[in-house]
């Protein structure tokens, strides 16, 4: 008795051409990181044709197996076209995928990180500041695995953090007031933050999007704020990215 089909949704993270007309993707779903093989894929005549593409938002239906899950039908649900012809986007959207790829789990809950990096890939192309959308990513990403930087409050005394510029450190996840620094001697360990990049963190924090526009921010205190967000996901959840000296292009 054959296995049913299923139905899945998901982004296609990459692809690799197989024997003469067969392709083999990765999917990102729901259900977690699954392989594919599209049987006749690459002949110009396949249903499937055009609908195999890194960067693709797919629903598809397909037969499981212990080996490749055969595909047998595909329809493109989003294919990120206007990012697909700037190659600085591309760039971005291969980082967000990969850092969302290397945080999805196969027995938990993945909808959450699917969401957050659809919406990110249809707000970017649109975007005046591309890596303003990708530090709400990030941080968001880095919240949902449990561990949400401490930006208000000191991370040793949880007193509440003054209006100065503060160290932060990747391995606590967030910063230290003056005093519990200076007690700790933590200069080798931590990055000092400045007052405004603390309010962009903040703001992203209590989500106040629009909020971010009115600052007139530079791509220098983005990108500042990007490498704490980065040096905490590389420290505290272990996560170490081919792309990711790409991703402030």
């Amino acid at each position: 008795m054959k296995t049913p089909n299923k139905h899945l949704k998901g982004i296609i993270t990459r692809c690799t051409n197989y024997k003469e007309s067969d392709r083999i993707f990765t999917l990102i779903s729901d259900d977690g990181i699954m392989k594919f093989i599209a049987r006749g894929a690459k002949k110009p005549s396949s249903k499937l044709s055009g609908h195999i593409e890194p960067l693709n938002y797919v629903a598809l239906y397909y037969r499981p197996s212990k080996s490749l899950n055969s595909v047998s039908q595909v329809e493109s649900i989003h294919s990120f076209l206007e990012i697909k012809k700037e190659y600085n986007l591309i760039l971005k959207a291969q980082y967000m995928m990969e850092l969302a790829e290397s945080l999805f789990s196969e027995n938990d809950d993945n909808s959450s990180i699917l969401s957050l990096l659809i919406n990110t890939l249809r707000n970017i192309h649109n975007s005046k500041i591309p890596t303003l959308d990708i530090l709400i990513f990030e941080f968001e990403l880095l919240k949902h695995q449990g561990f949400g930087i401490s930006i208000f409050d000191c991370t040793n005394c949880d007193k509440e953090l003054e209006r100065s510029d503060h160290y932060f450190s990747s391995n606590v996840g967030g910063f230290y007031c003056t005093t519990c620094f200076e007690s700790k001697r933590l200069l080798d360990q931590s990055v000092k933050v400045t007052v405004g990049q603390q309010l962009i963190l903040r703001t992203i924090a209590r989500k106040n999007y629009k909020d971010l526009i009115s600052l007139n921010l530079s791509e220098k205190e983005i990108s500042n704020c990007r490498k704490l967000i980065q040096n905490s996901i590389r420290d505290i959840i272990g996560v170490q990215l081919k792309t990711v000296k790409f991703s402030d292009l």
